[in-house]
C-alpha cells in the first residue's frame, strides 16, 4: 500500500504547522506531520498528505516535507516552498517562519481536525519524547534505517474497515 504524495498539499500542510507554532524546528513540524498523517490514516482510510516515510534515526520522516524544510527540492519547487516559509536565520536548530497564510481550500474538514490533534500532541513535549513515542510505532520498528516505512503498518490494530478504505485511497491514488 503506497499513497500518492500531494506536493502543494504537503507544502500547505508545513505552511498550516508553522503557522499554529508561530515559529517551529524542523524536528517538531515534520513530527507534528508525521503524527497527524497518521492519526489521519488510521480514522479516515488516508494519510493527509500521502508523503512517504522515512525510518531515520530519531523517528520517522516524511521525505518530501525533509527536503522541502531543507530546501534541497528542484528549482521551481523550491521557490514555491520559499515564497511560504523560510529558515529562521539565528537558530541553534532549523526553525522556520511562514511567509503567508496557509491556504485552506487544500484540507479536508478531517485534515483539520487531525493537524490540529497532533499539533496539541506535540507542542508542548520535548524531542527525547515524541522520539521514543515513534520507535514504539510498528512500523518505524520493522522498517531498515534510513529505509520506506511500510503505510499498512500504520494501520495495526484499527477496524477492517479502515485497512480496506486505505487500500482503495492507495489504489487510486485518491488523498
Amino acid at each position: 500500500m503506497r499513497f500518492q504524495a500531494d506536493k502543494e498539499k504537503i507544502i500547505e500542510a508545513l505552511l498550516y504547522i508553522v503557522s499554529r507554532y508561530g515559529e517551529v524546528g524542523r524536528f517538531h513540524a515534520l513530527k507534528t506531520l508525521y503524527f497527524a498523517d497518521r492519526e489521519h490514516l488510521r480514522r479516515y482510510g488516508r494519510p493527509v498528505t500521502g508523503d512517504q516515510y522515512i525510518a531515520m534515526e530519531n523517528g520517522p520522516v516524511p521525505s518530501y516535507a525533509y527536503y522541502a524544510l531543507k530546501q534541497q527540492l528542484p528549482e521551481p519547487e523550491r521557490d514555491v516552498v520559499a515564497s511560504a516559509l523560510s529558515p529562521v536565520s539565528n537558530s541553534y536548530h532549523p526553525a522556520y517562519r511562514k511567509h503567508r497564510d496557509p491556504d485552506l481550500s487544500y484540507f479536508s474538514k478531517t485534515d483539520i481536525k487531525c493537524l490540529e490533534w497532533a499539533f496539541d500532541h506535540c507542542r508542548n513535549r520535548s524531542f527525547g519524547d515524541i522520539s521514543d513515542e515513534t520507535h514504539e510505532h510498528k512500523a518505524w520498528k520493522n522498517a531498515p534505517l534510513n529505509g520506506d516505512m511500510k503505510a499498512s503498518e500504520m494501520l495495526d490494530g484499527v477496524d477492517r474497515s479502515i485497512v480496506e478504505e486505505a487500500e482503495m485511497f492507495a489504489s487510486y491514488g485518491v488523498l
